[in-house]
């Protein structure tokens, strides 16, 4: 999606009330003039985040969450900012803005994506009415029987059947006018093999599972042949694979959707924590028994996008794996991949024998979601493994732990979010008991092992670049100085789009607190105060300030200043792409305290305020024109430059006398 105008962005906010937005979530709660709700954020036991709707904003004094209807959505959703402008825009009833590739989808031979999701939404409810009502299906609602899938279960995940007659789909879409064209751009047909032939369907003769995104839009599908038709094929000689999914299309990646994930939000809310298994009907019959906050992969290995999708769900995820030994073994590949980001993540192995589909009807739900919440930290896990997969007695075989482990262990981030620090110290520590070697020993590995690690990523990295640079076009490269959109706003904290990072919200709150003081207090005032940045755009320069975060707050209300538009919190925050500084702006209007001043304090007077902090800006740049002055004559020969010599001199003893002239 492009990049919104800021009058799109500006009408969205106007049009959507933050009461309304967050009460269609939340519980709220009015203490006098105030709407208050418990912050879904952190484990709210009293109501404790504060709804502005003057401002239209909201600020949680005990976590710190913060920010406008755009940071609300991405933060409960876990979604980036571009998919949290089209939610919120669809709530408004609010039509984006499209770039002229977008606008003219069709005539470029690709299909709009509205059209391709009706389409899809088009075939799931002709799955499930076959599934429903035709005589051939019975054998697919026999399977589900004897799965105990219940109809409820059904009506819920919206399974449905694909007839084993050739042609039924297309033969449907086209009694209803339906472009066959758009079912084979959306996945369900497949080319023919002979040119002069039509398409067939990609799907028939089997049980259809739809997938759908996080906000329950259908995006494409898995099919699970059914035995009947896997034995008369086997009689035949043909091989048939037991279940095929949709091709990857512009909606539908397999690498990051999750099944389930549409159903699992509020169960993974409610437990502090989303479990992930293999497979469709495990997925089913845990919401069936209770356990709504499971989802599943399809078919795919565990990857990176991932991880992002299962962040926006919760903040720890457990991957529960079969006892077996391939069970383990996906254990291993899944945990190199978790362990390589900030994300709190445990290992459960059930019981040999059991998947997790067995293991709920056999144990109960109850005692499934005991197991989940007190499974292995990972680095216990990995750990534990190399006890039972070699014999510590050995000394190469307890050569080849050590370095499976630290493998491993190098993958870590260097971080002590959620404590992977002391993880880290306590697994080798503990590993080094294991092995009856010292620790020392195994810290100087570890860190040979991640500066390895790092030559080789910056030797990617690097090759990475020169392709790219071999690959660019030259005009590319000549205009790139000339992009309007290239100021030093907040965008220069993320990417043009707004998305950031793989997932910006993960990044770390701005505190106000940590932030140079004077330059919070410059910030404060052109915020608080509008009409102060008249004042400030003369005086304070936006590459003066210590903080990124900052510089973009102080450059966006002067780019509205400068386009004659008042640069109030409300159009501000507008121009603030990045969630963590749409969330430090909303900190820095908010009172630090928000208990009520005594009745005989007042707040200073703004002119006032804005000379102080002018005062102190001035000498800031004072002192460090001084230590410039004093570093660039030590480094020169007085005898050889002995006019710079006295000019700096000169300088520094001005400067000793006289504060720098703002005007």
């Amino acid at each position: 999606m492009p990049r919104q105008s800021d009058t799109i962005l500006a009408a969205i906010k106007r049009a959507v009330d933050i009461v309304a937005l967050v009460g269609d979530y939340l519980p709220l709660h009015r203490h006098g003039s105030k709407v208050k709700a418990l912050c879904p954020f952190h484990d709210d036991h009293k109501p404790s985040l504060e709804l502005n709707p003057d401002r239209q904003s909201y600020k949680c004094w005990s976590c710190g969450a913060g920010g406008d209807v755009f940071d609300f959505v991405q933060e409960y959703e876990r979604v980036d900012f571009p998919e949290a402008v089209r939610m919120l825009a669809e709530r408004a009833g609010i039509t984006l803005e499209q770039t002229s590739t977008e606008g003219s989808a069709s005539a470029s031979g690709s299909a709009p994506k509205a059209e391709l999701l009706d389409t899809l939404a088009w075939a799931e409810r002709s799955y499930a009415e076959a599934l429903a009502e035709r005589p051939e299906a019975a054998e697919a609602r026999d399977y589900l029987s004897k799965r105990n899938i219940s109809g409820a279960s059904i009506a819920r995940f919206k399974l449905g059947y694909a007839p084993d007659s050739r042609g039924w789909l297309i033969d449907r879409a086209k009694r209803k006018g339906r472009s066959t064209l758009l079912l084979e751009r959306a996945g369900l047909l497949l080319p023919s093999d002979r040119p002069d032939a039509p398409p067939r369907e990609r799907f028939h003769g089997r049980l259809i599972f739809p997938i759908h995104d996080p906000r329950g839009r259908v995006l494409g599908f898995g099919g699970r042949v059914l035995p009947s038709v896997e034995e008369r094929l086997a009689a035949t000689g043909a091989g048939i694979a037991k279940y095929v999914n949709s091709p990857e299309t512009p909606l539908f990646q397999k690498r990051r959707l999750l099944y389930g994930a549409d159903l699992a939000r509020e169960g993974a809310r409610r437990e502090g924590f989303i479990a992930v298994v293999e497979g469709y009907t495990d997925v089913i019959m845990a919401h069936q028994l209770g356990a709504s906050n499971v989802v599943g992969t399809m078919g795919t290995a565990l990857g990176d996008d991932h991880v992002t999708a299962l962040r926006r769900l919760a903040d720890r995820v457990v991957l529960v794996f079969d006892g077996d030994a391939a069970g383990q073994a996906a254990a291993d590949r899944s945990l190199e991949i978790f362990l390589g980001h900030e994300v709190d993540v445990r290992v459960l192995t059930l019981p040999a024998g059991f998947d997790p589909c067995d293991f709920l009807i056999e144990a109960g739900v109850e005692a499934f979601q005991d197991m989940a919440r007190h499974a292995a930290d990972p680095l216990t896990f990995v750990v534990d493994r190399v006890s039972y997969r070699y014999d510590l007695s050995s000394i190469e075989q307890s050569r080849v732990a050590a370095e499976t482990v630290l493998a491993t262990l190098s993958k870590l981030p260097r971080t002590s979010r959620a404590g992977l620090d002391i993880k880290l110290a306590k697994a080798l520590d503990t590993l080094a008991i294991r092995l009856h070697v010292p620790v020392e020993s195994l810290h100087r590995r570890l860190a040979e092992l991640r500066r390895e690690a790092a030559r080789v990523a910056v030797s990617r990295a690097r090759g990475d670049a020169a392709r790219r640079d071999a690959l660019a076009p030259a005009a590319t490269i000549e205009g790139s100085t000339s992009n309007p959109d290239s100021s030093p706003t907040a965008k220069s904290i993320g990417n043009a789009d707004g998305s950031g990072d793989v997932f910006a919200a993960a990044r770390p709150k701005i505190r106000p607190a940590e932030l140079d003081p004077i330059d919070r207090e410059i910030v404060q005032m052109a915020l608080d105060y509008p009409e102060s940045v008249a004042g400030l755009i003369s005086r304070v320069t936006v590459e003066s300030l210590r903080d990124p975060a900052t510089r973009a707050i102080l450059q966006a209300s002067y780019d509205l200043y400068a386009e004659g538009v008042e640069p109030a919190f409300e159009a501000v925050i507008v121009r603030l792409e990045q969630p963590e500084v749409r969330s430090l702006a909303a900190d820095l209007v908010s009172p630090i305290d928000p208990v009520p001043m005594p009745d005989r304090v007042r707040p200073a007077d703004p002119a006032d305020r804005l000379a102080g902090v002018l005062v102190r800006y001035s000498e800031r740049l004072r002192q460090e024109r001084i230590h410039e002055v004093l570093a660039a004559r030590a480094e020169i020969d007085r005898e050889a430059e002995p006019e710079l010599y006295r000019a700096l001199t000169e300088e520094y003893l001005g400067l000793l006398h006289h504060k720098l002239d703002l005007r």
